[in-house]
């Protein structure tokens, strides 16, 4: 349980440290797993292909969990409570990583990790955990944090049903900070923080689990990332509830909920060859405008369907769910006409209320589109507004 004056720490600074949260017993058990799972996604953003352990940023991420000895960090007592109090939610986990910086492996410049196109990063409210394997001093480098940099008051309501997010102001050069991370310490970190890593110049790897978590209310825009159900099966009963998403069942389909702006329950739906009623959107494809390891955001595809179905291009899309659809699932996003487009009509389209959408069920393709707006139109749920990939290599805040 954090202090009243933890929590308002946290708050004013966009960060906090607890010391000492990791036993030794659970980072050894941690580094065993760790030895058993070779870094499974190689190097970052590096310009040629490295050989583990050459000098460099090595990851392991995605399934891993799936291990027992590396599942419990998701869960662990000393952390998912912690978070939850940062967040004011329920926490579900939205990316488990741990990193490896090998010997002479060079640092990572200033930055913060509010992301549009990542599924990691893309949340309104999420909390980055670490938990240092070693002390991260100046040999194997700090991470360092700028205090205050997190600036919440960027985030506003604005016009449209996802958040608004201005452009973050970077802070000054001399305004970072050591925490002065130690073996088994728990780093608490706003995702808006501005943070920046320092080189490994030491003979020894700097290993860490940089988790994070997202309110159970607060959906990343581009969608969950989707673990399978052997993670799902390595967790606990109850530490369980923190995988948002899981299946082995692949996101094969993503689809548009498209709405008219005064009339947030009309839906747009087409008719496909079958007959069959199915909201605008066709099969998933994997965007690689950026190199990164995650997977989730399949709003290129579905962009390129919607163009090619009805002409249109939407600024951004925000995720509503995963569904069902053939033997894979249906990743849905949705969007809101805002009425200043031209008034054209949608050739082979027909808008429906909701009204109509109940006595067409019978005929919807997947059954579950007015669950789907139901989701979408849930004021509980705080949304921000998902882009390709491609959008954000121009600039992630201009939509």
């Amino acid at each position: 349980m954090l202090t009243t004056e933890q929590l308002a720490e946290y708050h004013r600074d966009g960060f906090l440290v607890l010391k000492g949260q990791i036993s030794e017993a659970d980072i050894c058990r941690l580094e065993q797993g760790f030895q058993r799972n070779p870094p499974l996604d190689g190097t970052l953003y590096d310009a040629r292909k490295l050989s583990y352990p050459e000098p460099g940023r090595y990851t392991l991420a995605n399934n891993c969990l799936k291990d027992p000895d590396l599942a419990f960090l998701a869960e662990h007592d000393q952390i998912v409570p912690a978070a939850a109090e940062v967040l004011g939610a329920d926490p579900k986990l939205s990316a488990y990583v741990i990193y490896d910086r090998t010997p002479q492996g060079a640092g990572i410049p200033s930055h913060n990790d509010y992301k549009r196109w990542r599924p990691v990063g893309s949340s309104m409210n999420w909390v980055f955990t670490t938990v240092p394997f070693c002390d991260f001093d100046h040999s194997t480098g700090q991470l360092l944090v700028a205090p205050g940099s997190h600036h919440l008051e960027r985030i506003r309501v604005g016009q449209e049903r996802p958040m608004e997010v201005d452009v973050p102001v970077r802070p000054p050069e001399d305004s970072y900070v050591d925490p002065e991370l130690k073996r088994g310490d728990l780093l608490l970190m706003n995702m808006h923080l501005w943070h920046q890593a320092v080189g490994n110049t030491s003979d020894s790897h700097r290993v860490g689990a940089f988790n994070k978590y997202a309110a159970a209310n607060a959906p990343p825009a581009t969608g969950w990332f989707l673990y399978d159900d052997q993670v799902h099966d390595a967790l606990t009963s109850v530490g369980r509830s923190v995988l948002a998403r899981h299946s082995n069942r692949t996101i094969d389909t993503t689809r548009l909920l498209l709405l008219r702006e005064g009339n947030d329950q009309e839906v747009l739906l087409l008719s496909n060859p079958q007959g069959q009623l199915t909201l605008p959107g066709g099969p998933t494809f994997t965007e690689k405008a950026i190199a990164d390891w995650d997977a989730g955001n399949y709003i290129a595809a579905l962009q390129a369907a919607v163009r090619d179905q009805l002409s249109i291009e939407t600024p951004w899309v925000s995720y509503v769910g995963d569904f069902p659809e053939g033997d894979g699932l249906c990743r849905v996003y949705a969007y809101t006409l805002n009425g200043l487009g031209f008034p054209v009509r949608y050739e082979g389209a027909e808008w429906m209320d909701r009204q109509r959408l109940q006595s067409a069920k019978p005929d919807l393709l997947g059954g579950w589109e007015i669950d789907a707006l139901d989701l979408w139109l849930d004021d509980e749920i705080v949304r921000g507004k998902g882009l390709t990939q491609a959008q954000c290599r121009v600039n992630q805040y201009a939509y």
